[in-house]
C-alpha cells in the first residue's frame, strides 16, 4: 500500500482497535496466476505478539482451494473516509482528495478442523451479538437439535496469521492547521455519519499527532 511518510498509522494499537472496529473486511488470496477474493466478517485476536484472524467461508467459494492449500492472502479493512472539498480550505490554489484509513493485514491462510469451526461461529456470533445489548444474545442453542450441525458441514473455517500489517491514516496531516480546521468545519457541516467519523479523526491527529509537511 502506498504510504507516504505524513500518513503512516505506526501504533500498532491503533491498527488493530480499527480492524475490530470495521472487521468486515475484504480477503484477497492469491497463488500463481489466480487470484480470489471475497467479502468476509473476521475476528482479530492477539496472542501475544502474535496477531491472528479468523473467519469462515461457504465450501461453494471458489477461495476454499487456495485456503486448503495455504496461499498467501491479504485482509484489507476501511475505516472512515470521506471526499473532502479544497472551498473547505483556507490556503488558495488547493484540489479535492479523499481522506480514509486502511489496515491492510497480510500472511498465509490456514484452513481449520472441523472441530474448531462450531466454536469460531459461536466467538463470532458473540462478538456481533454483544453491543445489542440489553437483547438477549443469539446463540446456537436456539436452532433445532441437529439443524446447526449439518449447516455447519457447508463452510470452511480459517485462520491468517499476520506476518505483515500495514496501516495508513490519510487525514490531512500535510495541510496546514487552517486548512484542517476547515477541512473538519466542512464535514460537520455536510453532516454525514463518514464525515462526522472523518472529522473526529482528523482532530485526533492534529491536536496530539504528528504532523509531516513534507508530502
Amino acid at each position: 500500500m502506498y504510504t507516504p511518510p505524513a500518513f503512516r498509522l505506526e501504533d500498532r494499537d491503533a491498527a488493530v482497535a480499527l480492524m475490530r472496529e470495521n472487521a468486515f473486511a475484504i480477503l484477497v488470496a492469491h497463488r500463481a496466476d489466480t487470484v480470489e477474493i471475497t467479502h468476509v466478517p473476521l475476528l482479530v485476536e492477539t496472542r501475544g505478539d502474535e496477531l491472528v484472524l479468523r473467519g469462515h467461508v461457504a465450501r461453494a467459494n471458489p477461495i476454499v482451494a487456495l485456503i486448503v492449500d495455504g496461499a498467501a492472502a491479504t485482509a484489507i479493512f476501511s475505516g472512515p473516509h470521506a471526499y473532502i472539498s479544497p472551498d473547505w480550505y483556507a490556503s488558495e490554489d488547493q484540489v479535492p482528495t479523499w481522506n480514509y484509513v486502511a489496515v491492510h493485514a497480510s500472511g498465509p491462510l490456514k484452513a481449520l478442523a472441523a472441530e474448531d469451526t462450531t466454536g469460531l461461529l459461536a466467538e463470532l456470533s458473540a462478538e456481533n451479538e454483544t453491543p445489542l445489548a440489553p437483547k438477549r444474545p443469539w446463540t446456537h442453542d436456539k436452532m433445532r437439535a441437529g439443524l446447526m450441525t449439518r449447516m455447519i458441514k457447508g463452510v470452511l473455517a480459517f485462520e491468517l496469521p499476520v506476518d505483515r500489517l500495514e496501516a495508513k491514516s490519510k487525514m490531512s496531516q500535510n495541510k496546514r492547521p487552517e486548512d484542517i480546521a476547515g477541512a473538519t468545519a466542512g464535514l460537520r457541516a455536510r453532516g454525514g455519519a463518514e464525515d462526522m467519523a472523518v472529522a473526529d479523526f482528523m482532530e485526533r491527529l492534529s491536536n496530539g499527532g504528528r504532523r509531516d509537511t513534507r508530502t
